[in-house]
């Protein structure tokens, strides 16, 4: 039985894990408050720009709001300690870049996407599975890649995702079965962190060769960037020297190369 004083101290414990992430992590904050504006950056051309016959793909910024929208989620949960919840929090975003991909590959993808309810089946075999790969978007397969893994990892509850936040304790002739709320191992949660920084960064890099390809390059030259798998190589590496879960975590979902 939850009662309300299990509520208020969940709460408690979300603002804490928020200002400890800070004193933490202050680097990391900083660092994905660039790559979000980065990101909008990328997509802001669409709003005012033109390709080179003349026409307009505002469309895209629909989906383009929310995947910026969705990486903020999910850096927000990861900042309370909850890892699990970013991933989650994120996925729709990573579906809508690479649905982007398909409208960049053919406008008409798009009416099958608004009519997804009224022809599920065309749906269904544009967007399921390998449909989801695209020819504009760099990057695209492996994105595709990641997202199944979000799929099985974060949002279906199977037994690797239940026994993962399920703790169990002996009581005597019981046995106390109690939820996980928030990640208790520190490298892990520093995995997803860095898996999370590195996948965005990718995100980044990508949106700006879709748009460019749309668009040409922008008109006023852009200063070269350090890539985060750069930049934080050697942190990434030592992490993953000292537990073989957290290499897991960072090469399956952050798509890091060891």
């Amino acid at each position: 039985m939850i009662r309300a004083t299990d509520l208020l101290e969940y709460d408690s414990r979300v603002l804490y894990n928020k200002e400890a992430f800070l004193l933490n992590y202050e680097k990391d904050f900083r660092s994905f408050i660039r790559l979000s504006s980065e990101l909008q950056s990328a997509w802001n051309r669409i709003a005012g720009e033109r390709d080179s016959e003349g026409r307009s793909h505002v469309g895209l910024l629909l989906l383009s709001g929310l995947l910026i929208r969705h990486c903020t989620f999910g850096f927000q949960q990861l900042a309370c300690y909850q890892s699990f919840l970013c991933w989650l929090s994120f996925r729709p975003g990573l579906e809508g870049l690479l649905i982007i991909g398909k409208w960049v590959d053919d406008p008409k993808a798009a009416r099958v996407w608004r009519e997804r309810e009224a022809n599920p089946q065309a749906y269904r075999k544009l967007y399921s599975g390998g449909g989801l790969v695209s020819r504009s978007l760099p990057k695209s397969q492996d994105f595709r890649t990641v997202l199944g893994r979000l799929n099985d990892g974060f949002v279906h509850p199977n037994p690797q995702f239940a026994w993962g936040a399920t703790t169990l304790r002996d009581a005597g002739e019981k046995v106390e079965i109690g939820t996980q709320y928030f990640d208790t191992e520190p490298l892990l949660h520093e995995a997803h962190l860095l898996a999370f920084e590195n996948l965005v960064d990718l995100i980044v890099i990508s949106s700006i060769g879709l748009v460019n390809g749309l668009l040409g390059p922008p008109p006023t030259g852009t200063n070269p960037r350090e890539a985060i798998s750069e930049t934080q190589r050697s942190r990434a590496r030592s992490l993953a020297q000292k537990a073989s879960a957290a290499k897991k975590i960072m090469e399956d979902l952050g798509l890091w190369q060891f």
